[in-house]
């Protein structure tokens, strides 16, 4: 009897264990999954963090990636999938979505880089555009996929798609590049 309730706290405590590495993270409400698939494969939860702007919390942002890093370079050189995911904790019209990943390029790649992306990146704000309005609670996925370029999710929905890995490369120079959209968000997003 004692064997089998000594066995039954050991199972119930491991597994308990196993609950907490897997279970959900949740930053401002949202509950970000610790893994997902996307394109075939299995990505883990880097980090997540809340983007304020001024005195208001914009979204929560996790990175997914194939393997966890600390490291934004390796990150950013890895040739493999990730995903920037944006959960809205208020309402965004696409135009300010819009000039807002603008300005994080203008940020983080030179007026050369910047110049030979101008084609993407007018493609993208026209996708942008195109939602009218992010609403609290929408959900953006900014899918990176190796070969492919980046995949962009709407409310569920592919909504466009830019086949370009350089390109996919520079959309996370916005939030990990030497001049992030916010220093704090950069070192959660790292799992710091």
């Amino acid at each position: 009897m004692k064997h089998t309730l000594l066995m039954a706290v050991i199972l119930g405590a491991f597994q308990l264990g196993a609950v907490q590495l897997t279970a959900a993270a949740e930053l401002e409400g949202v509950k970000l999954a610790d893994q997902l698939e996307l394109a075939g494969q299995t990505l883990q939860l880097n980090g997540a963090g809340l983007r304020k702007k001024m005195v208001f919390d914009v979204y929560v942002a996790a990175l997914y990636a194939t393997s966890k890093s600390n490291d934004a370079a390796q990150l950013l050189n890895a040739r493999t999938t990730k995903r920037m995911q944006l959960t809205m904790l208020r309402s965004v019209e696409g135009k300010a979505l819009a000039e807002a990943l603008r300005e994080g390029l203008q940020d983080n790649l030179s007026a050369s880089q910047f110049a030979a992306q101008a084609g993407r990146i007018a493609e993208l704000e026209k996708i942008l555009l195109e939602t009218k309005v992010a609403n609290k609670g929408d959900v953006i996925n900014l899918d990176f996929i190796a070969g492919q370029g980046t995949r962009i999710q709407f409310r569920g929905q592919q909504i466009g798609s830019i086949p370009s890995d350089e390109f996919a490369r520079d959309l996370l120079l916005i939030w990990l590049g030497s001049k992030p959209v916010q220093e704090n968000l950069k070192a959660r997003l790292l799992g710091r």
